[in-house]
């Protein structure tokens, strides 16, 4: 038994171009253009879809960096909202010793 090239798509899937046996074909040469048409149909569909993936995991690393430097602001302004607070609160304090 003799076997075609083997064409591989990753490790999820191949496809046979052909296989023989005992001199008989399994496959015509129009079956094997067939087969070929729609191994490169698969071949760049699989690369649209992994350009997609890429496309999606660089529009989800940007909004984590988008998230964490938000999160970084909020922490500045609850800093700075203390350091008033506690300022007033020593000003208040002063203030109320000056009405006595």
């Amino acid at each position: 038994m003799q076997y075609g090239r083997v064409y591989g798509l990753g490790s999820q899937a191949q496809a046979y171009e052909g296989m023989t046996s005992s001199g008989s074909s399994f496959a015509s040469p129009s079956q094997d253009s067939s087969y070929s048409q729609q191994i490169t149909a698969l071949q760049a569909e699989l690369e649209q879809v992994k350009k997609a993936q890429t496309d999606w995991q660089v529009q989800f690393q940007a909004q984590i960096q988008m998230q964490a430097q938000h999160n970084q602001l909020l922490d500045e302004m609850r800093k700075m909202r203390e350091q008033l607070s506690e300022k007033e609160g020593a000003t208040g304090d002063d203030e109320s010793t000056d009405f006595e």
